[in-house]
């Protein structure tokens, strides 16, 4: 019972921590007209983000060693879990726009921390309309202002424990805008993932680690179908690599 409570006490502290993070971090970039984004970015969110994911018990392992990108990046994960925008934010990725779905909109203490990091929010696959003209304008925002995107291959329907089936819209937009593709692989332990909903969870270790930068310039977009499920194999095999559960 007192474990429970525990968890329960860690959960809410974190929200409680989410929104003042947001609070903040939006404050500031507000009341320096937007010159201090890049400094949330950076420093702001990703220190907050490491202490949030403490509190709840979650520690980041990073692999990754990135290096500031010289050229537009296209940032790519895979999605099992809530806590992965936050483990993402921990790498204080500049000049980088996050995608996020706009679902996420109905999570307030989210959208403040996301608005002070200047995240764009993807309209759902529902509004085909306006989804594909987000994607074109967003194309021509990457050339025009050199800013890297980071976004989930498999959207806000990533499932459990798994890879889901990849998006079509990211990887055209890597394509057209001639991004390298920076496939970034996320191990969650399943008894430390809130996936399902915010319930209690068991602390543990996450681990982010780098699978491959995919170059495309060469790539075609009648073959485009082909390379999405090549990226796609490679998660497969790095998830069952580290899973006992095995997926095809």
């Amino acid at each position: 019972m007192q474990k429970k409570l525990v968890k329960i006490y860690r959960v809410c502290f974190g929200f409680l921590l989410i929104t003042i993070m947001g609070v903040v971090a939006l404050s500031l970039r507000i009341i320096s007209f937007g010159r201090l984004t890049n400094f949330n970015r950076k420093y702001f969110v990703p220190v907050f983000s490491k202490f949030i994911l403490f509190c709840i018990g979650i520690r980041v392992d990073n692999r990754l060693r990135l290096e500031e990108a010289e050229r537009p990046h296209f940032y790519t994960f895979n999605h099992n879990s809530y806590l992965d925008a936050f483990i993402l934010m921990c790498l204080g990725l500049t000049n980088t726009r996050f995608l996020m779905s706009e679902k996420m909109l109905y999570y307030l203490p989210v959208t403040l921390v996301a608005l002070s990091i200047g995240v764009l929010y993807i309209p759902t696959k529902e509004n085909r309309e306006r989804r594909l003209n987000f994607f074109i304008d967003l194309a021509e925002r990457i050339k025009r202002e050199r800013v890297s995107i980071a976004g989930s291959s498999e959207g806000v329907g990533g499932k459990f424990n798994t890879i889901s089936e990849f998006n079509r819209g990211v990887y055209h937009m890597a394509l057209v805008s001639d991004m390298p593709i920076v496939a970034i692989f996320i191990h969650t332990p399943v008894e430390s993932n809130p996936y399902h909903d915010f319930r209690p969870i068991k602390s543990g270790t996450v681990r982010m680690e780098l699978i491959d930068i995919i170059p495309t310039a060469q790539w075609k977009l009648e073959n485009l179908d082909t390379h999405i499920e090549e990226v796609r194999r490679m998660y497969v095999e790095k998830f069952n690599s580290c899973s006992e559960v095995k997926i095809t």
